[in-house]
């Protein structure tokens, strides 16, 4: 039985194959003499979007603190409204690439927050995430 084991062990070392590469993670790292970039802008504000339920299936929407209609159209049209993009005739204070953060509170029907992403692209923004939800 013994024989057994020491010849299963010597098997088991010769036909291991150790590879030198496995475990290490490649990463390059930046080079410079760690002065900061002046040309670097500083991250933006994002633009919140706050849904919490009303009733059994409506919606009430915060846009920066600020209480929006009930209907995702009256969101876009606001979204428009903060969008600044002269070429579009838009002077409002957040860029189409500025972050905009949808965050459901409490109860929020998914296709509330489904609606509130549309709405967000349609007034053509292209930097919508989704905040985690929150229970109470």
């Amino acid at each position: 039985m013994i024989d057994v084991i020491f010849q299963l062990l010597i098997y088991f070392v010769l036909t291991a194959n150790f590879n030198p590469h496995e475990g290490i993670l490649t990463a390059k790292l930046p080079r410079g003499s760690g002065v900061p970039n002046p040309s670097l802008k500083l991250p933006v504000k994002p633009l919140n979007i706050e849904l919490s339920p009303a009733g059994q299936t409506a919606c009430r929407i915060i846009v920066q603190s600020r209480s929006v209609g009930g209907t995702f159209t009256e969101l876009a049209d606001v979204l428009v409204s903060l969008q600044h993009a002269p070429q579009r005739g838009r002077h409002g204070a957040y860029k189409p690439d500025d972050p905009i953060i949808i965050k459901p509170r409490g109860q929020v029907r998914w296709q509330h927050v489904v609606n509130a992403f549309n709405a967000a692209i349609k007034a053509q923004y292209s930097n919508v995430n989704f905040a985690s939800a929150e229970e109470k």
